[in-house]
């Protein structure tokens, strides 16, 4: 449905509150609860109408597409275990829509330039990591305008998003701009939903912790030999000094806590190794317990979930339904103001 401003503008009259995507490119890491899920968790609490998209396109920037098929259907079976709840969130694979939305992409395209994509810090950085600029992709370059396609045709309110991809989200605000200057007002201007930052450290002291340096990170399907050895080898701090990576372990234990109790007892080991008493034995032996624990419970919730093969296929049904009407309703607007039906 449409409705007209004084201006005679035209303008959706439906909106999504929260839209969020998550790449299904490998296993996950405890980093990526804290600093991913966790949110999503804790914002579909708040009786927002919630879009969630596996972003199996965007995956296609950097992985083969047997590695994002393999990953795609694994990693709602996480996101379910870590408490994604899909009578609160709806839940669809970026691909259902691929037709309109690669359409739309093809059609914001015309409101940014080369120059600008190019200027954005994360993919300077992923252009410098794989060498030439010339052998760079193209579907990379494009990141950023199909993340602006995603948001814009689900005519998304809010985008939880990190620090790194505030850029991308300026290109997505700029595009809309833009088009809605020349055509009509067919796009409300979405707003960033800056979530607090978490930055969990390597175990092994070097950058973030990541998929890309197994050795550091504790991944969600690491059994608890494993963890424990993970953990013990990891680089804390000498006795009486805060480190980044000691602060970074800390992060983690009061995190995945069960309780107050076991949270008091992590504060009452750091307060003896402030003052200078050699505990970092004990707090690694309490940053096991807390994780072990914590990952038994994810690891049997999510094993019932791929135990009912149906329930995955019926939830991205549910959620294809819903982001194929958006994405309909969006193209039909956006035609009729290029005078392109």
């Amino acid at each position: 449905m449409l409705r007209k401003n004084s201006k005679e503008k035209t303008i959706l009259d439906y909106q999504t509150d929260i839209l969020t995507g998550i790449r299904p490119t490998g296993s996950l890491t405890i980093a990526n609860f804290l600093g991913a899920v966790d949110p999503i968790v804790r914002l579909q609490k708040n009786n927002l109408s919630t879009l969630v998209f596996v972003a199996d396109l965007h995956a296609l920037t950097d992985n083969e597409p047997t590695i994002v098929k393999k990953y795609s259907k694994e990693i709602i079976a996480d996101y379910l275990a870590l408490g994604l709840d899909p009578k609160e969130s709806n839940i669809y694979l970026q691909s259902d829509i691929a037709e309109e939305l690669m359409l739309l992409t093809g059609i914001l395209s015309r409101h940014v330039s080369a120059a600008e994509l190019e200027r954005i810090p994360t993919l300077k950085e992923k252009i410098k990591q794989g060498g030439d600029i010339k052998k760079a992709s193209a579907f990379l370059l494009f990141y950023p305008v199909l993340m602006a396609a995603d948001i814009l045709i689900n005519q998304a309110k809010k985008v939880p998003i990190g620090e790194d991809q505030m850029a991308h989200m300026e290109i997505a605000r700029l595009i809309a701009k833009r088009f809605n200057k020349k055509y009509g007002n067919v796009f409300p201007l979405p707003k960033a939903l800056e979530t607090k930052s978490i930055r969990i450290l390597s175990l092994k002291g070097q950058g973030k912790m990541s998929k890309s340096s197994p050795k550091g990170a504790i991944f969600l399907t690491d059994d608890k030999k494993t963890v424990a050895k993970k953990i013990k080898s990891a680089q804390t701090a000498f006795k009486g000094e805060m480190t980044n990576k000691l602060k970074s372990h800390i992060i983690i234990a009061k995190k995945l806590a069960q309780n107050q109790k076991q949270i008091q007892e992590i504060e009452k080991i750091i307060k003896k190794h402030k003052n200078g008493e050699q505990v970092m034995g004990e707090f690694k032996n309490i940053l096991t317990k807390i994780t072990c624990n914590f990952l038994e419970k994810f690891q049997n919730k999510r094993k019932k979930i791929l135990n009912e093969p149906d329930m995955i296929s019926l939830i991205l049904e549910q959620g294809k339904e819903i982001a194929q009407k958006n994405a309909q309703k969006t193209l039909k607007v956006v035609k009729k103001a290029l005078d392109f039906v």
